[in-house]
């Protein structure tokens, strides 16, 4: 078989399985909201942003809705020294994952 259509059929596989997140949205941050005072929309999509430039490096998306509050609480303090996120891209990762986690949408 052609190395080609071996990574190929690798990339599609790996498309295929791979976590969908959902697309936050404004009442997802106004939920945040009651959980973080303050919390924006804005906040909510930069915590998105740093999850995905950072939190498939050494392993597959877990999505939100994977873990609750007090399991997030524990895996991220560890998984940003690994991924060498400072204090603030810490906090808006723990607060994107913890507020999404409660999401009933559906990812798309």
């Amino acid at each position: 078989m052609n190395k080609t259509v071996i990574v190929l059929s690798v990339v599609f596989i790996s498309a295929c399985t791979a976590t969908k997140l959902v697309e936050p949205s404004q009442s997802d941050a106004d939920r945040g909201a009651q959980k973080f005072p303050g919390y924006t929309m804005s906040e909510l999509n930069a915590g998105k942003s740093i999850y995905l430039e950072n939190c498939n490096k050494c392993h597959r998306y877990k999505a939100p809705q994977s873990r609750d509050e007090a399991k997030w609480d524990k895996v991220i303090p560890t998984m940003a020294k690994k991924a060498k996120l400072d204090d603030a891209q810490q906090k808006l990762v723990l607060e994107y994952v913890v507020t999404m986690s409660t999401s009933t949408a559906k990812a798309k």
